[in-house]
Order: structure tokens, then C-alpha cells, then sequence
């Protein structure tokens, strides 16, 4: 049976330039009615996009509806992609070529993200990688990683099974731990080397700019 990898986009495959923070106070007006009043001191490192307008929402005493949320991310897909229509991510050194190899090697790639899936294919779209990724579960689907990930592995596609994730936060070490994948991580983020080892990961990598010998380690958990 072919093996297959989950990535996490923001902070492992690319950097979308910051363009999310003002996309998410812009969406939560038109969806909430009011301005969040600290746009600035909003943290996504690890977060899904569901839980963090919940919190949002809840700072401001504003329930969260499945229609205000529905809302919020139309209004938050459509803002990001305009943006990096004119702002193209940020793609970490190594990543073309490591995603490459792995498809020559018949992997299959997913994705696992806090993202609301439109986000998620747009990131992947504007920075050239969506032709890679086959399958994935996104942050409009559920408001915990973990759980985002489990439904990404029932996604694999047929005759494939999920053994590794690769993310940059200890909430992706987290989530490979809690559906039995092996879990990769990447100090690219805003999370230190030694944070993503203390967090218990199978193996921590600075970047994945040695095409060859990250080829190789990812290999060698599969």
C-alpha cells in the first residue's frame, strides 16, 4: 500500500505575507457587524480559523452563528485571495523539490489546516503547489486540529494510507499523535527547534532545503 503525507500549509509549505490578519478584522465587520477591537494581538500559530472567529466573537459577546460564520468565511476566502493576487506567498526554501520528489515517488500528498478549505487551495494555487495535493481537511470543517486531522486521513485516497505529518507547531505534533501518524516538524514557523522537540515530535528539521537528505528522513518513518 502507497504511503501518504498530511502537510500544514501556513508555516511549513509557505508564508502568506501576513495578509490574513487584515483579511480576518475586514471579514469579521461584515460578518459580526462591529470591528474587532485587537486585530494586532489575534495568534494563529497552530490555530483553526473556526476557533479563532469563535473567539473573536466571544470577546465581543457576539454569538457565533453557523450563518455569521458562513459569512465571515466567504467574506475571509475572498479578501485572501485578492491579496496575494497582488502579494504571492512567501514558498520556503525546498519545498518545490521536496513536494516534487515525494510525487515522483508515489506519495500522495494532503493537506491539514486551520484554514477554511477555499483559503487553503488559494494559498496552495497562488504559490504553485496546488497540483501536488490530492486530498485534505480544512478549519471550516472542525475547530480542532486534531479532529481536522482524523477526517484527513479517512480522505487518503483508495489503496494509500496516511503514516506522517509534517506541520510546525506543537498542536501539529499533537495531532499526528492523536491519529497515529508519525510527526514531522519544521522550525520555518514561529516555533523554535527545541519548543517542536520538547513537544515530542519523531523528528524536527530546520528547513527543507537539502532536497536529498530530508528525502531520505521523511522516508525512513514511512
Amino acid at each position: 500500500m502507497r504511503s501518504a503525507i498530511l502537510f500544514d500549509i501556513d508555516g511549513t509549505l509557505l508564508y502568506a505575507r501576513g495578509v490574513g490578519r487584515v483579511a480576518f478584522g475586514d471579514a469579521f465587520l461584515a460578518a459580526y457587524g462591529q470591528p474587532y477591537p485587537d486585530v494586532a494581538g489575534l495568534c494563529f500559530v497552530g490555530a483553526t480559523d473556526s476557533n479563532v472567529v469563535r473567539t473573536m466573537a466571544a470577546a465581543c459577546g457576539i454569538a457565533s452563528t453557523p450563518a455569521r460564520e458562513e459569512h465571515f468565511f466567504l467574506r475571509l476566502a475572498h479578501d485572501i485571495d485578492a491579496a496575494l493576487s497582488l502579494n504571492k506567498p512567501h514558498i520556503y526554501p525546498g519545498i518545490p523539490e521536496l513536494v516534487g520528489r515525494l510525487v515522483e515517488h508515489s506519495h500522495a500528498l494532503g493537506i491539514i489546516t486551520g484554514n477554511v478549505r477555499a483559503t487553503a487551495w488559494s494559498k496552495l494555487r497562488h504559490a504553485g503547489l496546488d497540483h501536488a495535493f490530492t486530498f485534505g481537511a480544512y478549519g471550516d470543517e472542525h475547530h480542532d486540529r486534531s479532529a481536522i486531522a482524523r477526517i484527513a486521513v479517512t480522505r487518503a485516497p483508495a489503496g494509500t494510507a496516511v503514516r506522517l505529518m509534517i506541520g510546525d507547531t506543537p498542536l501539529d505534533v499533537q495531532a499526528a499523535k492523536a491519529n497515529g501518524l508519525k510527526a514531522v516538524a519544521v522550525a520555518t514557523g514561529w516555533v523554535s527547534a527545541e519548543e517542536l522537540a520538547a513537544a515530542g515530535a519523531d523528528l524536527v528539521l530546520p528547513d527543507f532545503s537539502n532536497t536529498d537528505a530530508c528525502l531520505a528522513l521523511l522516508e525512513s518513518l514511512l
